[in-house]
């Protein structure tokens, strides 16, 4: 990317000039790249007038400003080299871990023939009693459930891919969400937090953020910065 700066007014510089800089592209322009600041200096140093020529201060003040966008442009070019390198470097990352098994926060469970393809786990800061929903990809609700008196740790959230009525889902993706209300009588609601486990099959680096998505039928897409974990096979 070039480094511009605004052009500054310069004697015995006219328009003319500045249309002609600019006649390849059919444009006027009052912003210069570093090698037209050079030319527009090096001509006004050619058509000075003799009898009144450029003072010393003048001049500085000119190399100063060339000097700037020169410096402007190097540093331009060195923070793309290391912008590309952190993302091969981030790049190279995110890929190692394609075949790893992750716990990674999410609040997704997935029914496929009938099936639920995958568990959601859930975790306590303090004994409370447990509610939970299952919604649809719409946002309704389909099935809520209840649990009391669970002490702090990691649970599994218990539903089976059903609907309240018992019949079993459509395939699809489903959302849970827990509430859990402390059993001390705290009228602040518990930390909860649901993650899954699962082994990654492959990442989307094109994906803004990156992706992975889990092995299974109807993998799980989680974006990069939900793992929590990662472990070998």
């Amino acid at each position: 990317m070039a480094t511009t700066s605004t052009v500054q007014s310069m004697p015995g510089i006219g328009s003319n000039y500045l249309d002609s800089t600019n006649s390849g592209t059919g444009s006027t322009s009052n912003s210069l790249s570093q090698q037209n600041f050079l030319t527009l200096f090096t001509t006004q140093l050619q058509n000075q007038d003799p009898t009144n020529p450029m003072q010393s201060y003048e001049l500085a003040s000119q190399l100063a400003q060339f000097t700037t966008v020169e410096q402007l442009t190097q540093e331009n070019s060195q923070l793309n080299t290391i912008q590309q390198y952190a993302g091969a470097i981030n790049n190279g990352e995110i890929t190692s871990l394609v075949g790893k098994n992750i716990t990674a926060q999410d609040s997704t469970m997935t029914v496929s023939s009938g099936s639920l393809t995958n568990s959601l786990n859930y975790s306590l800061s303090t004994p409370s009693n447990v509610t939970y929903t299952i919604a649809d990809s719409s946002g309704s609700t389909i099935y809520t459930g209840s649990i009391n008196a669970q002490k702090a740790g990691a649970y599994n959230v218990p539903w089976t891919g059903k609907d309240s009525s018992g019949a079993t889902v459509a395939d699809g993706s489903y959302t849970v969400t827990l509430t859990a209300t402390p059993t001390d009588g705290s009228s602040s609601a518990a930390a909860v937090l649901t993650s899954i486990q699962g082994q990654i099959a492959s990442c989307n680096l094109s994906a803004n953020p990156p992706t992975y998505t889990l092995s299974g039928t109807n993998g799980l897409v989680i974006p990069v910065s939900s793992v929590l974990g990662v472990s070998s096979n």
